[in-house]
Formats: structure tokens, C-alpha cells, sequence
């Protein structure tokens, strides 16, 4: 995955680049995941629509114990929270954290919920986590509140509920990459990463841009699910 460029970021860049200062001071006290850790077998399911219900659930769980002044709003987001589009059976959050420097704290109180921590796991600005030894698998990602990770994730979201045959496509990547033998988490991102990037540009273009900021140069890399 490459790099998204954090020289001179724009304004609607530095919450980002701020998220990732502070995500790798604090990836620095503890120890680096391996890519074999980080690695791992996945199936993909038929849309389930009770996936909307394990995303309530749980982030109730989560907001009953996180402080609301540090984490303002968690959001459903990947393939499980488009209706009818096939996907790996593991709901996706994005927590957004209003203070990048307090991620030790909200790190911390994730783990204590049962979440592995996993590191910005390649994706600058992004905080990953999972919880899978139970009933309802869950990732999460951490990011900034309103920054560009926080919306373009969203933006992806609706541009696949808005466009039905983009969702269709989707899915038959996805089905196409397990029938093709990509039944490792990392060689099934692999196989499907052409598609993903095209719906990320796709969905980046919707974006409203901010007045203040000035044109941002296109990253090569996706940090959604």
C-alpha cells in the first residue's frame, strides 16, 4: 500500500496528519504486529441483514464505556453496512477520536472490551483493532474525527448505496477473488484492490471540497475495508 503524502498537508489533511503523529508515538511503547498476526482466513457471505443490528449492538457497548468528549460518534461502515452487498460476516466501526494525543486511553479501554490492538497496520491515520473469538466478529478502525479518513470512509459507504450496479460489481470482485483462492485476508485485499481503489476515487470525487483548502494531491492507497 503506498504511502499517503503528510509534507505541507492542507487543511483538510492535518487532522489526519495529526492522528498519525500521535498514533506512532504511541505505536512506538508497544511492540510491532506482524504481518503473519495481522494475516488471517476469511469467508464471504451472502448480505445478512441483521449486520445493521450487530452494529447497533456493539457500539452501544462501546459508547456506554468510552468517554463522549473523546470519542464523539461511532459510525457502521464498510460492506456490511451497505444493504444487499456480500461480505465478510465481521462488522466494521469507525470510532472517531476527537483527540489523537489521547489514543493511549481509548487504545486502552478497546482492549479491556476484548479488542486486539493491531496498529496503523499499514494505513497512516488509522488505528486498527478486531474482536474475533465472539458471537459478532467486529473491527475497528480509529481515526480522526472529521478528517479525511473519517470522510471518505462515509463517502464510500453512500457512493455504494447510492449505486447499485457499483455494489453489484463489488461483490462479484469479491466472490471472484475466493474462488480464485484468496482465502487469506491479505491476498484477498490483494485481489480486490484494483476495484476498491476505482470506488474510492469514484467516491473521493463526491467529496464537497473545503473552501479553505487548497487542491490535494490523490493518494494511491485505501485504508477501507
Amino acid at each position: 500500500m503506498t504511502k499517503p503524502e503528510y509534507e505541507d498537508p492542507t487543511p483538510m489533511q492535518r487532522f489526519d496528519a495529526a492522528a498519525h503523529q500521535s498514533f506512532v508515538l504511541f505505536g512506538e511503547s508497544r511492540k510491532l504486529v506482524p504481518v503473519a498476526v495481522l494475516d488471517e482466513s476469511i469467508t464471504v457471505c451472502k448480505a445478512d441483514p441483521i449486520w445493521p443490528e450487530w452494529f447497533q449492538r456493539e457500539a452501544a457497548r462501546l459508547r456506554s464505556a468510552l468517554p463522549g468528549d473523546l470519542v464523539p460518534e461511532i459510525r457502521h461502515i464498510g460492506s456490511t453496512a451497505v444493504p444487499g452487498l456480500d461480505a465478510k460476516p465481521i462488522v466494521d466501526l469507525m470510532v472517531g477520536i476527537a483527540e489523537p494525543g489521547r489514543i493511549a486511553d481509548l487504545v486502552e479501554r478497546l482492549e479491556r472490551l476484548g479488542y486486539e490492538s493491531l496498529g496503523e497496520a499499514g494505513v497512516p491515520g488509522r488505528w486498527a483493532l478486531r474482536k474475533r473469538h465472539a458471537a459478532q466478529p467486529s473491527n475497528i478502525a480509529i481515526v480522526a474525527y472529521e478528517g479525511d479518513w473519517w470522510k471518505l470512509n462515509l463517502a464510500v459507504q453512500d457512493y455504494l448505496r447510492a449505486n447499485a450496479e457499483a455494489a453489484r460489481t463489488y461483490a462479484l470482485a469479491k466472490w471472484h477473488a475466493v474462488s480464485g483462492g484468496a482465502d487469506m485476508l491479505l491476498a484477498y485485499s490483494d485481489a480486490k484492490r484494483v476495484m476498491i481503489e476505482k470506488i474510492v476515487a469514484e467516491a473521493r470525487a463526491l467529496l464537497v471540497p473545503d473552501p479553505r483548502a487548497a487542491p490535494s494531491r490523490p493518494s494511491a492507497g485505501s485504508g477501507t475495508p
